[in-house]
C-alpha cells in the first residue's frame, strides 16, 4: 500500500502541471506567499520556543494546569505538560518538535512521546479562529468553538488510547544525564530553520495537489481529496460548500490531511511509531465533529434548518443535560476498560486439581 501510495502521488504531481498548470501555479504561489508571511510569523518562533521550553526546567511552572491531562493520557514524566502546553499554543509542529527534542534528551520515551501525539497534533488556535472562523466562516465565535471541539476531542482521543491499549503503568522516567552539555542556542536556531524549510516543502507539494485535484475532479470529489491532503486548502474549499462548511471545516481540522502526518513523520525521530496518532484519527473525528455540534451556537439554526422562521429549534444542549451525556460517556468507557483488562478465567483442568487436592 504504501508503494501504490508513492506512485500515485508521483503520477499526480507529473500529471497536475501539465492538466492544469494555472491552478497549480497559482497554488504556488500563493503557498509561497503563505510561507513568507503569516506562516513565517506563526510557527518559527514556537519551533525555537518549543526547543528551548522542552529543555528548561522551570517551564513546569507554566505548564503545572495541563499536569492532570498527562496523567490522565498515561504520562507522568514533568516533560509531559511542557509538550502539551506547546501544542496548546503552538500546533502540531512546534508540539512535534518538542516531543522530538524530549526524546532525543532522555525526558521522555518514544511511547511515551508517540502516547502524547493525539492530544498534540491539531492546528494552533490563531489558525483556527483567525483564518478559519473569521475569514473562511467570518464568525470569531465559530473559530473558538472549532479549536476547542478539536482539542477536547484530542485530550479524550489520547486518554482513551492509553486506556484501551492497557498502558495504565507508564514507562518509567528516566531524566537525561547531568553530565550532559547544556543546548546550545546555534544548534537550536539551525535545527528550527532546518525544521520549518522542510515544513515549507510539505506546505507547497501538497497545496499544489489539493488546487490541481480540485480543478480537476467535480467540486464535491475536489472538497474531499483537499480535505484529506492539506488542510488550509481543505477548509478553504470546506468553507465555501454553504449550509454545512462550518462542520466540513470541523472534520477537515480533524483529519489534518496527509501533509500534516508527514510534516510530524519528518519532525520526530526513527523511534516513534506514530502509531497512536494514526489509529487516534479515526476516533478524533466523530468525537470533534459531535462535540462541535453539541455547542454550536443557536444563530446557526437558519442555515441547518428549513423550518420557518417563527421556529427556532435549539442546537445547543442545557449545561445539566451537557454534564449528565459526560458522565454517562465516561461510565461506559471505564465499563469497557474492565472488560477488555479483564483477566482470563482459569482452565477447568485447574479448577477440577484443585478439587481433587
Amino acid at each position: 500500500m504504501y508503494q501504490i501510495g508513492l506512485f500515485l502521488l508521483a503520477v499526480l504531481a507529473g500529471a497536475l502541471p501539465f492538466a492544469v498548470p494555472q491552478a497549480c501555479g497559482q497554488a504556488l504561489r500563493e503557498g509561497l506567499a503563505l510561507c513568507a508571511g503569516p506562516l513565517l510569523l506563526s510557527l518559527f518562533p514556537f519551533l525555537v520556543v518549543s526547543s528551548l521550553l522542552v529543555q528548561c526546567p522551570a517551564g513546569d511552572l507554566l505548564a503545572i494546569p495541563l499536569r492532570p491531562a498527562a496523567w490522565c493520557i498515561g504520562v507522568q514524566a514533568p516533560c509531559a505538560a511542557r509538550v502539551l502546553l506547546i501544542g496548546l499554543f503552538g500546533g502540531f509542529a512546534p508540539a512535534a518538535n518538542a516531543a522530538a527534542q524530549a526524546v532525543r534528551t532522555g525526558q521522555l520515551t518514544p511511547r511515551q512521546a508517540d502516547a502524547l501525539l493525539p492530544a498534540c497534533v491539531c492546528s494552533g488556535p490563531s489558525f483556527v479562529v483567525l483564518t478559519v472562523g473569521q475569514t473562511l466562516l467570518h464568525s470569531t465565535e465559530l473559530g473558538i468553538l472549532l479549536f476547542l471541539a478539536q482539542l477536547s476531542a484530542g485530550y479524550l482521543t489520547a486518554a482513551l488510547l492509553n486506556r484501551l491499549s492497557g498502558a495504565g503503568q507508564p514507562a518509567p522516567y528516566t531524566a537525561p544525564p547531568p553530565e550532559a552539555p547544556p543546548p546550545q542556542l546555534t544548534d537550536l536556531l539551525t535545527n528550527a530553520t532546518m525544521a520549518y524549510l522542510k515544513l515549507c516543502g510539505f506546505v507547497l507539494f501538497f497545496r499544489m495537489l489539493a488546487a490541481g485535484v480540485g480543478a480537476v475532479f467535480p467540486p464535491a470529489v475536489g472538497t474531499v481529496c483537499a480535505m484529506l491532503l492539506e488542510v488550509c486548502s481543505g477548509c478553504d474549499l470546506a468553507a465555501c460548500t454553504g449550509p454545512w462548511g462550518s462542520l466540513l471545516c470541523c472534520a477537515a481540522l480533524s483529519v489534518q490531511g496527509l501533509s500534516v502526518l508527514l510534516q510530524v513523520r519528518a519532525l520526530c525521530p526513527p523511534e516513534m511509531t506514530l502509531r497512536p496518532l494514526l489509529a487516534g484519527r479515526l476516533l478524533h473525528l466523530p468525537l470533534s465533529v459531535g462535540l462541535f455540534w453539541l455547542l454550536l451556537p443557536q444563530g446557526e439554526q437558519s442555515v441547518f434548518s428549513t423550518l420557518p422562521p417563527q421556529v427556532v429549534p435549539m442546537r445547543r444542549l442545557p449545561p445539566d443535560c451537557l454534564l449528565l451525556v459526560f458522565f454517562v460517556c465516561c461510565l461506559a468507557v471505564c465499563q469497557l476498560t474492565r472488560l477488555l483488562q479483564k483477566p482470563d478465567p482459569e482452565p477447568k483442568e485447574t479448577v477440577v486439581n484443585r478439587a481433587e487436592r
